[in-house]
């Protein structure tokens, strides 16, 4: 049996995937300073709607912030995952464009035309076309720290994001939430770091149960839909195993149905249900009755996100879930980093 205690060897993890993602409260730090200090095209007043654009690991930040600030705004958010913008987007738009490497063909191509379309652009990226592109139309770009996989940069793309839009007065403060969730995910990292034994380690013991079985995570309430996607994707392309996620009360109306399969396909699942802490009583009489009708034998673990504000949570959780990815693929035996599969379809995509 594989060993989750002790040191990790390099050999494991030769990229450093766990050490990367320990840094997200460094990086949402610094995320939220570059942010504060970027030059800033003029403040284009208030929207009518913002539009976010990204893909994968750069996209996910976008989730996010729609989750943690979209409540209190008095426009609607937007998440576009494809190079097709709504065709509402116009003067009275904001968009922005988020890729970390700065080269997402469906990105750039969304960012061209929100010009086209007159919109104001706020990219946030390392580098690249779409860095290139905001600067020669003279729209506002944050330059962040490269070499990343994108789904490792969360932090330095949500912060930006968060610091350029109160500074533009699109959101509401919230400087005290960022720092907030940042020593929330400090305190967390002592206790879920490679240095906590297995027996003391909720990323550790989660990541034992899961190996073998198919994950499928879930959203106890629609706030916390992020995360259950974060976790998800890092299960694909951290730990490279199938994985699923869906949401209460929607998976209630549907998803439940499909619990009734046949016991050698409800073997092979292990349930993860992820709370921010601020269900009501109906969400957690709907779960309890959930569990109620789950096939016998399958394992369901709750995870309950940590802080005060929704964006401590949020994270906290994606924290917990991005570490959990990581000691599953240490059982594994695989290394976490390389995303072979999504590199050679772009290379068949371009030619």
């Amino acid at each position: 049996m594989r060993t989750l205690d002790g040191v990790i060897e390099r050999a494991a993890d030769p990229s450093g995937m766990l050490e990367i993602a320990m840094s997200l409260p460094r990086q949402l730090r610094e995320g939220w300073r570059l942010g504060r200090e970027a030059d800033l095209a003029p403040r284009p007043g208030r929207p009518a709607h913002l539009v976010i654009v990204g893909l994968g690991g750069s996209a996910i930040g976008a989730d996010l912030l729609a989750a943690a600030v979209g409540a209190r705004l008095p426009f609607p958010i937007a998440v576009v995952r494809d190079a097709r913008l709504p065709t509402y987007i116009g003067p009275q738009s904001l968009v922005v464009a988020s890729s970390y490497s700065g080269e997402t063909d469906e990105t750039v191509e969304a960012a061209e035309a929100a010009l086209d379309a007159k919109a104001p652009l706020l990219a946030v990226t390392s580098g690249g076309r779409l860095a290139a592109l905001a600067e020669q139309r003279r729209q506002t770009v944050v330059l962040v720290p490269g070499g990343l996989p994108p789904r490792a940069a969360l932090g330095y793309l949500l912060g930006p994001m968060l610091a350029v839009l109160e500074r533009w007065d699109v959101c509401p403060p919230c400087a005290a939430d960022v720092e907030e969730a940042a020593r929330t995910l400090d305190a967390l990292s002592g206790g879920l770091g490679p240095a906590s034994s297995e027996d003391h380690n909720a990323a550790k013991r989660l990541a034992r149960r899961l190996d073998g079985r198919i994950p499928v995570v879930y959203a106890a309430s629609p706030e916390v839909e992020p995360a259950a996607r974060r976790w998800k994707s890092q299960f694909n392309e951290n730990s490279k195993t199938v994985a699923a996620w869906h949401a209460f009360p929607e998976a209630a109306h549907n998803e439940v149905v499909g619990w009734g399969a046949a016991p050698e396909i409800t073997a092979l699942l292990e349930m993860v249900v992820l709370f921010s802490g601020g269900e009501g009583d109906r969400a957690r009489r709907l779960l309890a009755a959930a569990r109620e009708v789950m096939p016998r034998g399958v394992g369901v673990h709750e995870v309950a996100g940590c802080g005060d504000s929704l964006l401590a949570r949020l994270l906290s959780l994606v924290f917990i879930g991005d570490l959990t990815s990581v000691y599953l693929a240490y059982l594994r035996g695989v290394d976490p980093t390389p995303i072979e599969a999504i590199t050679a379809l772009k290379r068949r995509m371009r030619g």
